[in-house]
């Protein structure tokens, strides 16, 4: 019996080994070099491949819209040491983009599975990374600069880690998270643009441990007006914990649409969305506004945002939101011109139902904050 019994645990072992073996026989790592393209490596990698690129400036030459495209699951990773030691992406010939993560063809499954790893992308007149219709993706200790619209840009995604990055020099947002589901923006640093971290029409984010400052709009959470794509449908569910938010008083470097209507000075502005919960944030020396919960009519102006005009495409009261154990402090000193001193505080709340707060630390609000 005891035979038996032996011989059967090693057909198992064996049979176990057999199965395991395509799975283990792995490709080798894909590595690029200065003078050598990372498009055509990511061309030629099969899914599910590591791309390692070596230390240097690379300018691709394919002229495609974005500089490096990829349609598959892979690892692109850059072997830098930054600040010093840099891979960087800038671009070539009709390239707007420096990194996109979307499906070859219209209408084809969402890409799966897509790290991007420790690159500087630097000087795009878009995005510096955007992914479409990409799920489990991770953008981890990267450098955004001077991309002219957006340095991160998530958008119809899903199940994303945004982590440990540097964006700063957008004319728009240095992280925009939009129409996307289930991500997380942890320990991130984003300044000197018009909103530093932005979210809109977007499901169950996650925003924690970020530094945020010298922006116009240090965190901007939108209504769907002024996003570039309609709602989800039940938008909401965001999570704004332990972030360090100060010194956004950056003057807009922006004229015309929303954007350029931002007034500078705010550390928060929450305009017309719901249950935002923020938790144990440092909210500090904004000169406008510490953090604003705000009806998006309220606010709105010009003729594209004007609610008698174009009436809201979903409700823009700002409604089940929750302040709980934060410091938000010197904050309001110096509002900008045009009659904007009068709502100065640290705390604006205007309209809206069932906004409460807990154990927060301020001197001065306007506007009803019931207790939790």
């Amino acid at each position: 019996m005891k035979s038996a019994l032996l011989g059967s645990v090693a057909a198992l072992v064996l049979g176990c080994a057999v199965a395991l073996a395509p799975g283990m026989a792995q490709a080798a790592p894909i590595v690029v070099n200065p003078g050598e393209s990372i498009q055509a490596a990511v061309d030629a990698a099969a899914p599910g491949s590591t791309i390692f690129v070596m230390p240097g400036t690379y300018v691709e030459t394919h002229g495609g819209f974005a500089s490096v495209r990829i349609t598959k699951s892979l690892k692109l990773i850059a072997k830098s040491k930054l600040p010093d030691l840099k891979v960087r992406i800038m671009p070539g010939p009709g390239q707007s983009s420096g990194i996109l993560i979307e499906p070859e063809n219209p209408g084809d499954p969402d890409v799966q599975r897509v790290t991007v790893q420790g690159f500087t992308v630097e000087g795009y007149s878009q995005n510096g990374i955007w992914t479409r219709y990409t799920e489990r993706f991770k953008i981890i200790g990267n450098e955004f600069i001077n991309c002219d619209h957006v340095g991160i840009f998530p958008t119809l995604s899903a199940n994303g880690l945004v982590k440990k990055n540097l964006s700063y020099g957008a004319l728009d947002a240095a992280l925009w998270v939009e129409a996307s589901e289930n991500v997380r923006v942890i320990r991130n640093e984003f300044h000197t643009s018009p909103t530093g971290l932005e979210i809109s029409v977007s499901k169950n984010i996650k925003a924690k441990k970020n530094h945020v400052h010298h922006n116009v709009v240090g965190v901007g959470l939108y209504h769907p007006n002024g996003a570039s794509l309609p709602p989800l449908g039940d938008d909401g569910d965001w999570d704004i914990i332990g972030n360090y938010i100060h010194d956004n008083n950056f003057p807009n470097p922006v004229s015309g649409g929303l954007v350029g209507a931002l007034p500078s000075g705010i550390g928060v502005l929450l305009l017309g969305v719901d249950r935002v919960d923020f938790r144990k944030n440092q909210i500090l020396n904004n000169d406008f506004l510490g953090l604003a919960i705000v009806d998006f009519c309220l606010v709105a102006a010009g003729e594209s945002f004007d609610c008698q005009i174009s009436p809201p495409i979903t409700d823009p009261a700002p409604d089940n939101n929750t302040l709980i154990r934060n410091e938000i402090l010197g904050n309001g000193g110096n509002p900008p011109s045009g009659g904007f001193g009068p709502l100065a505080s640290d705390v604006l709340v205007l309209g809206g139902t069932n906004n409460c707060g807990l154990k927060n630390e301020f001197d001065t609000i306007i506007g009803g904050l019931p207790p939790c």
